[in-house]
């Protein structure tokens, strides 16, 4: 009698906990349901997240767009300054750094970039050749371009453009297996390019960039985007009218942006 009492009890108990666990479980996957559709809409949380991500891939990054703020100092500074035909040269610069990286070619790059900028673009050839690896930019599209900043220092101005870009990017290896990334989901991105113009050639390795000296009196022609010269009042002409050049690309991150 007494085993029987045992065995009832110990049934008794294990039925006890099953119940515990299987309301637990019962309610856990409840807590989860509401969860997810309050986040997601859906029922499933797998579900949600897959959708979200695949939202990420197609929602194009924000910029800076200091465009308003930056573009009316750049006209006080440079009159002449075109800022569409520039915009546009920074999308077409971009798409050729795309096209050099994938090729492994630095002269697909667009003349109107310096030699800082071919150098930067072979170093990244030379690292994927040395891998045996090919860095593929499929089905790019850019959203936007605005002004992001415009920098002064020493000899020279530096215009930078943020573009926001869509692309499937990604490493393959010699055998067109994946490496790094992912060739199903779209990468939004934002790309940082630098347009250069040079100020003060005497700072400068190569002086042929601007004339910086009044043809008249001799005076330095210091100020930027003058004229005119400051002593004499006599008409200033730069020497170089392709003063400006495209100067780096940078992709910013999200971790590395470098303003907020």
């Amino acid at each position: 009698m007494e085993i029987i009492n045992g065995i009832i009890i110990t049934c008794i108990v294990v039925l006890s906990t099953v119940a515990v666990v299987f309301c637990s479980v019962v309610a856990v996957k409840r807590k989860i349901r509401e969860v997810s559709r309050s986040m997601f809409g859906t029922d499933s949380l797998i579900e949600g997240v897959n959708k979200q991500k695949q939202e990420m891939s197609e929602t194009p990054r924000s910029l800076h767009a200091m465009t308003s703020i930056y573009l009316p100092q750049i006209m006080r500074d440079f009159p002449e300054f075109d800022y569409e035909l520039y915009k546009n040269k920074a999308r077409s610069l971009l798409r050729s750094y795309f096209t050099a990286v994938q090729s492994k070619k630095a002269s697909a790059l667009s003349e109107e970039c310096s030699q800082t900028l071919k150098n930067y673009v072979q170093g990244i050839i030379e690292d994927l050749s040395a891998r045996n690896v090919t860095q593929i930019y499929r089905e790019t599209v850019i959203h936007d371009i605005q002004i992001a900043r415009y920098i002064k220092t020493g000899a020279t101005v530096t215009v930078l453009f943020e573009l926001s870009v869509g692309c499937f990017s990604y490493i393959e290896d010699e055998n067109g297996n994946v490496v790094f990334g992912d060739k199903s989901i779209k990468e939004q991105a934002v790309f940082e390019v630098g347009l250069v113009y040079v100020q003060d050639a005497s700072k400068l390795s190569d002086s042929s960039g601007l004339g910086i000296n009044c043809p008249n009196c001799g005076a330095p022609i210091t100020n930027l985007g003058a004229k005119h010269c400051e002593y004499c009042g006599t008409s200033v002409i730069e020497v170089n009218t392709r003063a400006w050049q495209f100067d780096s690309v940078t992709e910013q991150t999200t971790e590395k942006r470098q303003y907020k």
